[in-house]
């Protein structure tokens, strides 16, 4: 192992080679002062694990800018949230250049030669700096707090820059593949959804010019309700069959078309919650609090899935395309059919019969069958990028601490040579699902 050189932010302030900036007073920056076009605002929202969450952007125009321009980022910049989930950070690169940080942000801007901002970068995604960072900024508080002082308290390694470097480069050839399969994830989602919109909405689907319409509707096309096309809850963990061991997945695991984390445990050791069983093909819907949208179809899911009582899963009816289910599920029309009937303040939850009933456009079986022969090998391939990426994070996560640290080093041959041919593997895995 190398023993590394260990340096403070605090230093390189005192050098001159390093400083720190609060974003803008209350005064200087007021809600009113937003529009909804401009220069985006980095706010604590926006600030992730390094990276910049650009899905809810504010924006301010030409006068106000150039007001806050002491507060404009450059590429390099790593900028924290002063409140809440303060062990994260965004590191700034080209793309955000110019943008203005925000009310509740701290920057921190390096113009040392020895530092290199992704590095230092990588190094605050480990699990010790966040340990350090949470335990600190929770000190006497009742939500995590941080400041300049804290962070001129922040020491990390320092090995000569072109180690830096290397090590950054390594990290970054993971994040930038991930990346790429991200934005190819994303327009095999979009062609999909494009098709359903297309034919199940605004009601040009294939030969729509020579169908006969009444009342609206093109002829042998109908409202049904969910219950018609799929079952709700079809499936739970039954006494005489119960595995040892689960992959479960909890409400808070779920985003809009994407599982956080399935979490292997022994099902001894599982909540109570834990017992509904999912299969190809299922949706999985979060009853509490549907207007978050908390979804996601479930292909191939790991033998042993099992998802927490809280959510309705959806299972199309034999004969039904998944796929039609799952965009029909989805749509603006179904989440406020949903949302609308729930039930309760703190915690609004729709019940499972609610969805059944909820009522969806039902087009005849031939065209849904179409739809589905189309759109298939999209949402395979987008799910294949997905598990592609959740095995390349994984091995990132596993290089990254002890890269940082000098347990492993990037100078040697064999690392840099089984990192790239790993790589290079997952590479040609992307490019055969294409």
């Amino acid at each position: 192992m190398i023993n590394r050189p260990q340096i403070s932010i605090a230093e390189l302030e005192s050098a001159g080679e390093a400083s720190l900036q609060t974003g803008p007073f209350g005064t200087q920056l007021k809600a009113a002062d937003y529009a909804s076009h401009g220069t985006p605002v980095i706010n604590v929202r926006n600030i992730g694990l390094g990276t910049i969450r650009d899905d809810d952007l504010e924006f301010l125009p030409e006068r106000q800018t150039h007001e806050l321009r002491r507060h404009a980022l450059r590429s390099g910049d790593i900028v924290f949230g002063r409140k809440g989930a303060v062990e994260r950070h965004a590191l700034i690169d080209a793309h955000a250049q110019g943008w203005i940080q925000g009310s509740d942000c701290l920057r921190l801007r390096i113009s040392s030669p020895k530092v290199d901002e992704r590095f230092l970068s990588y190094y605050l995604r480990t699990a010790a700096h966040q340990q350090w960072m949470q335990a600190l900024c929770s000190f006497g508080a009742t939500m995590n707090s941080l400041n300049q002082e804290i962070l001129r308290r922040l020491t990390f390694p320092c090995p000569p820059i072109e180690v830096q470097r290397k090590v950054s480069g390594v990290l970054a050839a993971y994040d930038e593949l991930i990346a790429n399969n991200q934005g190819r994830i994303a327009l095999l989602e979009r062609m999909a959804e494009e098709i359903y919109c297309e034919w199940f909405v605004r009601l040009r689907f294939p030969g729509h010019e020579h169908v006969a319409r009444k009342k609206g509707l093109p002829s042998g096309w109908r409202y049904g309700s969910l219950n018609e096309i799929a079952q709700i809850n079809s499936r739970s963990l039954k006494r005489g069959s119960l595995p040892e061991e689960i992959n479960y997945i909890d409400i808070g695991s779920v985003g809009t078309n994407r599982v956080a984390d399935a979490v292997k445990m022994k099902l001894q050791h599982a909540p109570g919650r834990a017992r509904r069983v999912i299969a190809d093909g299922d949706i999985i819907w979060s009853s509490v609090r549907p207007s978050n949208r908390a979804y996601c179809l479930m292909l191939d899911p790991e033998p042993n899935t099992v998802v927490s009582t809280g959510f309705a899963v959806i299972t199309p009816r034999p004969g039904v395309p998944y796929t039609f289910v799952h965009r029909a599920v989805t749509t603006d029309s179904f989440v406020e059919q949903v949302a609308l009937v729930a039930k309760g303040s703190a915690y609004p939850a729709t019940a499972f019969e609610d969805f059944g009933r909820a009522q969806i456009l039902l087009p005849p079986e031939f065209l849904a069958s179409k739809f589905h022969s189309l759109c298939d090998p999209l949402v395979r391939q987008a799910a294949l990028l997905t598990r592609a990426n959740v095995s390349l994070a994984c091995s990132r996560d596993a290089l990254l601490p002890r890269l940082i640290s000098g347990k492993l080093s990037v100078e040697d041959l064999d690392i840099r040579q089984g990192c790239a041919s790993e790589l290079a593997e997952n590479l040609a895995e992307s490019e055969q699902i294409q």
